[in-house]
């Protein structure tokens, strides 16, 4: 069990992604800074408000807990945190990446990539494998250090910093990549918009993020509503893997028309069900079929010029 943490909680004023007002706001239910099960009440702990946008659909802690330090969530070895049972499944799942990446633009070796939160460098090995020049950013120094010392990206090519933290000079690569990194920011369009600074005009940031949309956490919201309870299943603020939003893509096309980027194409990923056998697939099927799977995958693209069509 993790030692007792002392947050701060800050109110939203704003949706972040569309900037519609709190009286947008609709309050979903609360969640505690544990993980809840299916008896919530019989579980003490602190609880925080989870609210939706009616603007854009976005779902997200209000008022969002925010720790001591970055390090007090992420300063853990890396051992910790990943699942290496799943790192052949992510080898695959960045080729399926690259091969979407390649029919929505032209890739030739010499490109240059920025992966925003490296983590232990997995991606930057792929992406330089198909010819990139490819850097990182990753602001917790245990995955850092893994990176260099055990996967052997080098130094020069990965900064300990954040999107918030991290320098380059505009118009300096040509894909950028959020994967599994928006959901625990502070301020997600604050950082899309600094990547977009570094994006080439033509170029594409790709984001992979938890999808409000996902059935699994609506049945469970079903279920406690039944049993008389307001906690839901969104999100996980204040324990692991503190996800404080969880994302629509038209949180994405209200942004990008705010940001100066456009959505070039979107996916949703069926990813895990947690539910047992035949239930499981019949699950993932509907998954399949509603575009209400765990995961919302978008590729951003900066046009040549403001307000121009992606395609």
């Amino acid at each position: 069990m993790r030692d007792a943490v002392t947050y701060r909680f800050d109110p939203l004023p704003a949706c972040d992604m569309c900037g519609a007002p709190e009286s947008a706001f609709i309050v979903l239910g609360r969640r505690l800074n544990r993980s809840q099960g299916p008896w919530p009440r019989r579980r003490t702990g602190i609880a925080t408000t989870i609210c939706r946008c009616a603007g854009c659909g976005l779902v997200f802690a209000n008022p969002q807990p925010v720790p001591p330090s970055l390090g007090v969530h992420y300063d853990v070895p890396p051992e910790a945190y990943l699942n290496y049972q799943t790192m052949a499944a992510a080898e695959e799942r960045f080729a399926d990446e690259f091969a979407w990446l390649e029919r929505l633009m032209p890739v030739h070796p010499g490109m240059r990539s920025l992966d925003i939160g490296a983590g232990i460098g997995l991606q930057m090995t792929a992406m330089a494998r198909h010819g990139f020049d490819a850097y990182g950013l990753e602001p917790s120094e245990p995955f850092y250090r893994h990176a260099i010392e055990k996967t052997g990206i080098p130094a020069d090519k990965l900064a300990l910093a954040s999107a918030e933290t991290g320098a380059y000079p505009p118009d300096y690569f040509d894909v950028i990549s959020f994967g599994a990194v928006l959901e625990h920011l502070r301020s997600p369009s604050a950082n899309l918009a600094r990547a977009l600074e570094w994006l080439k005009p033509g170029g594409l940031m790709f984001a992979e993020v938890p999808s409000a949309r996902w059935l699994i956490s609506r049945m469970a919201n079903v279920f406690y509503r039944a049993t008389g309870t307001d906690y839901v299943a969104n999100l996980s603020p204040m324990h692991a893997p503190f996800h404080l939003f969880e994302f629509t893509l038209e949180a994405f096309i209200r942004h990008g028309a705010a940001a100066g980027y456009v959505v070039a194409d979107h996916r949703h990923f069926v990813c895990s069900t947690y539910l047992p056998g035949i239930l499981g697939s019949v699950a993932a099927r509907w998954m399949q079929a509603t575009d209400t799977g765990m995961q919302l995958g978008v590729w951003l693209k900066k046009p040549h010029q403001p307000g121009a069509s992606p395609r």
